[in-house]
């Protein structure tokens, strides 16, 4: 760089008293030259100096992110920019923000929400059964004058529809930061008897998420579109449930990475498709007073992502496809009573339970800068060990109409989630 040209005039003299915080540049040496140019100008020269840049990196996303950006070169604007810190805090957030980490978490979310589908279907399957620890749900059958509601547990061809919703958090692991999100949407199904004993039917439905991951500057949005197989069977005491099903994902992101010197604006559009197989068994021991139900059930969760190219400048980055497979069992106990409120007949539920998670807990993502080499990036871990409550009341408030509304939450370490829903049942 030419500070000064001086056009052929006398030579330079003396020197700079001081050159700023060129002394603080953390992966650069740098020149002053006084009789640069023709002799008397004076010039600048910056040269790669021996740190590499993934010195200062403290996580595992922090190092991998470096030795991406060292790879790339001077030639692409965000390197550059990060070749000028000055700074070692300022450098670490600086290689958050280029990560791309929001597209790894976001991985282990759609897999965390896999479990709207298989709660709703075996729950049905149980209020099919006639199990008394089932929430109220609204149950059609077509008779003589046309649609009508019906008892949960009716041998007839029926169909049935349940809105959910839930909020939750993940939070960081001191590698990838935290991610909130809330989901909402709504299923339905048909199902019809099998013999005396089985039932087995079909669900459809959609769902909504939006997540933020406020640390990285970045958030997106997911449309979901569900498709799935359910049945189950009851013998005395012993009820089996169970399916199959599949999810198609539409994701949208963006996000931020703002280095002194350099910003730039991302967004990428890319698919995703959740396949998953459940099962459940449970034990219904039924007293006088109160109904129990022991449980334990198992979940297969296999997510497929796209490779995408994010949309932006020279922050962009590029994913490869990739397949995260997660597995995850539970054992509960389930348990309801009926009472007495004021003259109102009315229901009380309880689920307490223990989720463990195991396979890919912890998502990644590999990546690449346009001309670079991939690398790979861990998004917030998918909590091993949950704790899961549930709760609920139904009031039968008259004799063909029943109000419901339940509560449900699911609790690990550095995780949390819970939803809420609320039905009514008006039989004519």
């Amino acid at each position: 760089y030419t500070i000064i040209q001086n056009n052929g005039a006398a030579d330079v003299a003396g020197t700079f008293a001081s050159v700023g915080n060129l002394n603080d540049l953390l992966f650069l040496d740098h020149l002053i030259n006084y009789q640069g140019g023709d002799g008397n100008d004076i010039s600048l020269t910056l040269a790669r100096n021996d740190v590499a840049v993934a010195n200062v990196a403290i996580t595992r996303n922090q190092i991998a992110t470096a030795g991406a950006l060292d790879r790339l070169g001077q030639g692409n604007a965000l390197a550059w920019a990060m070749l000028l810190m000055t700074d070692e805090d300022a450098a670490r957030l600086a290689l958050d923000a280029a990560s791309g980490e929001v597209h790894a978490s976001a991985k282990g979310m759609l897999i965390e929400d896999s479990r709207f589908v298989a709660d709703a279907a075996t729950a049905r399957v149980r209020a099919a059964m006639g199990d008394v620890t089932a929430p109220a749900m609204p149950v059609m059958a077509y008779g003589e004058g046309g649609p009508e509601l019906v008892e949960a547990n009716t041998s007839r061809f029926v169909v049935w529809g349940q809105a959910f919703g839930s909020w939750g958090t993940a939070s960081g692991d001191g590698n990838a930061a935290g991610l909130d999100r809330s989901t909402g949407g709504f299923l339905a199904g048909g199902d019809t008897a099998i013999g005396d004993a089985w039932r087995v039917g079909l669900l459809t439905g959609y769902s909504h998420t939006s997540f933020d991951v406020d640390d990285r500057a970045s958030s997106g949005s997911s449309d979901t579109y569900h498709i799935g197989l359910y049945g189950g069977g009851q013998w005395d005491g012993l009820g089996l449930r169970g399916g199959v099903a599949y999810s198609w994902n539409r994701i949208d992101t963006s996000r931020n990475v703002v280095v002194p010197g350099f910003a730039d604006a991302l967004t990428a559009k890319y698919d995703a498709g959740t396949a998953q197989v459940f099962g459940e068994a449970g034990y219904r021991v039924e007293t006088r007073m109160a109904a129990f139900e022991p449980f334990a059930s198992l979940a297969y969760v296999n997510l497929h992502t796209d490779g995408f190219t994010e949309q932006g400048g020279a922050a962009a980055l590029t994913s490869a496809a990739s397949t995260t497979e997660t597995t995850f069992t539970t054992l509960g106990l389930r348990a309801s009573a009926g009472f007495d409120l004021g003259g109102v007949q009315a229901t009380a539920q309880g689920t307490l339970g223990w989720r463990h998670a195991f396979g890919d807990t912890t998502p990644t993502a590999d990546m690449a800068f346009a001309g670079g080499d991939l690398f790979t990036i861990a998004g917030v871990p998918i909590a091993r060990d949950t704790a899961i409550v549930g709760a609920g009341l139904d009031f039968r408030i008259a004799d063909r109409t029943t109000l419901g509304i339940s509560y449900s939450g699911q609790f690990g370490k550095k995780a949390a989630d819970q939803g809420v829903r609320a039905t009514m049942q008006v039989r004519f």
